[in-house]
């Protein structure tokens, strides 16, 4: 018996998609201040291999939050709450396996919510295009920031989230996702884009593509161990790495072990943008994958009765 005959097959392959983005974007170096698969960056209590430990024990989660997407029979802007309690569940799985070191809450909230929201397109449109799944996510998220940070709490202390939206106006990734994804969209995608026609190995690519990243995020993670100040030169020192046109040029990543050195022992961690580095791969995949009209086009041959659009 082949339990996975009446599940269609992309929304089986969204979760393996989600699991190759989070263990590229951990193995990808050098990758400045974070954990790669050649030091631990600017942390002492994760290395790669908890990432690698932590990414496995939340693939299942991934595959469920497409299909929790795929099944919604509800209005869009009610698939974040019914997708919430997994999230919880996944979170937990994550501590488990890491023996309660944070390695991917914040990708954990960001990639459940692009696996619904591709689960949900899928259903919806018959195809996967990284565009549809950019307005899914802006209706799914759409009143998050006012919702979760815009009321001071009376009964606990601020989270960090909290205490840099009020005292910054920095909506940190909720934002980013009620507003669509725009860093992605406007910035990493076309990176990306642009140092694959390029030929680029994959580290290149990555790295790239993190940088272009860090050029633009307001990056909770530097803000929380350091202030405005740091996070200001940190886009300022990626800017000028991309500018020196060294990263794509062979030889390129002496600067990027000089600025990683810099970021470790400084103890700076641009966290944020590798979670937006997965999510870039993760859409990018989606697009080669199940974006195409050819997909359309084959699929429909195969008379499989996913292949049949759902109507509003």
């Amino acid at each position: 018996m082949n339990i996975w005959e009446n599940i269609s097959k992309p929304i089986q392959n969204i979760g393996c998609l989600a699991l190759e983005a989070m263990l590229l974007e951990a193995n990808c170096a050098p990758a400045p201040g974070l954990v790669d698969r050649f030091n631990s960056g600017a942390h002492n209590d994760m290395d790669i291999y908890t990432f690698i430990k932590s990414s496995v024990a939340l693939s299942p989660y991934m595959y469920n939050f497409a299909y929790m997407g795929y099944m919604h029979k509800g209005a869009l802007d009610t698939l974040l709450a019914f997708i919430r309690p997994l999230g919880i569940e996944a979170e937990a799985a994550m501590f488990k396996a890491t023996k309660g070191v944070n390695t991917q809450k914040g990708l954990i909230f960001l990639m459940g919510i692009l696996c619904a929201a591709a689960g949900y397109v899928y259903r919806k449109y018959n195809i996967i295009k990284s565009t549809l799944v950019f307005d899914a996510v802006k209706i799914m998220c759409q009143g998050l920031v006012a919702k979760e940070l815009g009321k001071l709490p009376n009964d606990r202390k601020l989270t960090s989230g909290e205490r840099l939206y009020h005292q910054y106006g920095i909506r940190g990734i909720r934002g980013e996702l009620e507003d669509g994804l725009p860093i992605i969209k406007d910035i990493a995608l076309p990176a990306y884009k642009k140092a694959i026609t390029l030929g680029a190995t994959d580290d290149t690519l990555l790295i790239y593509t993190l940088l272009s990243i860090m050029t633009a995020t307001e990056d909770t993670t530097i803000i929380n161990r350091h202030n405005m100040e740091t996070l200001a030169r940190v886009q300022r020192e990626a800017k000028a790495l991309l500018e020196s046109n060294q990263v794509l040029e062979s030889g390129g990543f002496e600067e990027i072990k000089k600025l990683d050195k810099k970021f470790i022992e400084q103890w700076i961690s641009p966290g944020g943008s590798a979670d937006l580095l997965a999510a870039t791969h993760f859409l990018y995949s989606l697009d080669e994958k199940y974006g195409s009209l050819t997909f359309m086009d084959e699929t429909i041959k195969t008379g499989s009765p996913t292949c049949i659009a759902i109507k509003d």
